[in-house]
């Protein structure tokens, strides 16, 4: 029996399709061709600050036990990819560039640089390929091959998530869930599963949107509990089928290797200059030489920064973007506030008649009280006053796949 590695990547379109359900696809195919997948299926999320990304940016990968050989493998899931592009998702009409690999499974540990550099930066092509040549790995298709391959460098130490899947006729149906069931589901297995209720909208997070194939998706750190959920939440419908994955998402991989530069993700520690909210409520941070950008949307964190003074030192955690009006900005997701300068307020001193406020009398001539009038002499009171935040992290509420939560640091 021979031993490869699979990846595939880019079989999503607006009309419906995505890659991983290609992949549930390709999985019952296997099982009848008698290729024999080892572990779970691997689903790996890549630079989400990639512009040209596909909607999850997601390629998925597998381990396989087959008497096939290698040519006879591509062969065979290309075959599967180009009737998925053309009949499913008609993704060739948008411009998808579907891509497969295949490899000898010893070909993973010399991958991990790869897919270490597609988490977090850009990748081209002609990259790519030289690496396929250099090791030893057959590829076809497009610019697909980029995510197939970083995914066969995915050690497969993350998280888990169950994908559920909708019978092709309900595809343009509006999705519904009881989102008592999936509260009562996330209150009983927290923290073994995440990011599955906004409770501050209260608004399901595991709904997909759109005509693509997916019902809801279920995370978390394990796939008993994900099986569980499956069978206690209320949908308007019955899932044709489902997939549990191994993943990267929920373990902040993008930023391991930080970079300052446009579409890599950057951390840093900063030293507040100044902080503004602009018109509508997004708020502008500037320290040292960065700029950063955070959106309103982002609840929590946008509250938290508005509160930083000059003189606050914070890590940041984000998206470098290009910014005609900056140069770059950073887009965070998540800033850690190291240390808060003192905040003072200065106050004109109490009358020592009334004890009623004061104001100036006028330039060296002392301070009138506003109640009684008597006229004195004092200083300005200068006292220490409590800040609105504290030491610690702050999050987005919207997370990203690869944002790690808080409570898993």
């Amino acid at each position: 029996m021979n031993m490869y590695v699979i990846g595939v990547d880019d079989h999503d379109s607006p009309e419906g399709g995505c890659t991983t359900h290609f992949s549930s696809l390709l999985l019952k195919e296997f099982n009848k061709a008698n290729v024999r997948v080892v572990g779970y299926p691997r689903l790996t999320r890549l630079n989400p600050n990639i512009p040209w990304k596909t909607r999850g940016n997601a390629s998925v990968s597998f381990v396989v036990e087959t008497e096939r050989d290698q040519a006879e493998l591509l062969e065979m899931v290309w075959s599967e990819s180009m009737n998925y592009v053309e009949r499913v998702s008609r993704g060739l009409l948008y411009k998808r560039s579907p891509g497969v690999s295949v490899g000898k499974v010893e070909v993973m540990g010399e991958l991990e640089h790869l897919y270490w550099k597609a988490v977090s930066d850009v990748v081209t092509l002609d990259y790519v390929k030289n690496v396929s040549e250099r090791l030893g790995i057959l590829t076809t298709g497009g610019r697909g091959v980029i995510g197939s391959m970083a995914s066969m460098g995915f050690s497969g130490n993350g998280t888990y998530e169950l994908v559920t899947y909708r019978a092709q006729e309900n595809w343009g149906r509006r999705r519904e869930l009881d989102l008592s069931s999936l509260i009562e589901y996330d209150e009983r297995y927290f923290p073994r599963v995440y990011a599955n209720v906004d409770y501050v909208d209260m608004e399901p997070l595991v709904l997909s949107h759109g005509r693509d194939p997916v019902l809801f998706g279920l995370r978390g750190t394990d796939p008993v509990a994900l099986v569980e959920g499956m069978k206690r939440l209320k949908v308007n419908e019955e899932a044709e089928s489902y997939v549990v994955f191994v993943t990267n998402q929920g373990t902040d991989h993008h930023f391991r290797n930080p970079k300052l530069r446009p579409y890599s993700s950057f951390v840093g520690e900063v030293t507040v200059n100044s902080v503004r909210v602009e018109r509508g409520g997004d708020c502008v941070v500037i320290g040292d030489d960065l700029v950063m950008l955070v959106y309103k949307e982002t609840g929590e964190l946008n509250r938290a920064v508005r509160e930083l003074l000059p003189g606050d030192r914070i890590r940041v955690y984000g998206a470098v973007k290009p910014s005609v009006r900056y140069g770059v900005v950073i887009e965070p997701e998540k800033v850690e506030i190291l240390n808060l300068v003192p905040k003072v307020e200065v106050n004109n001193p109490r009358c020592p008649i009334c004890g009623g406020s004061s104001e100036s009398a006028g330039k060296g001539k002392g301070f009138r009280c506003r109640r009684c009038g008597h006229r004195f002499a004092g200083e300005k009171v200068v006292r220490e006053v409590e800040r609105g935040i504290s030491l610690g992290v702050f999050q987005t509420r919207k997370y990203r796949h690869l944002t790690k939560p808080i409570f898993y640091e």
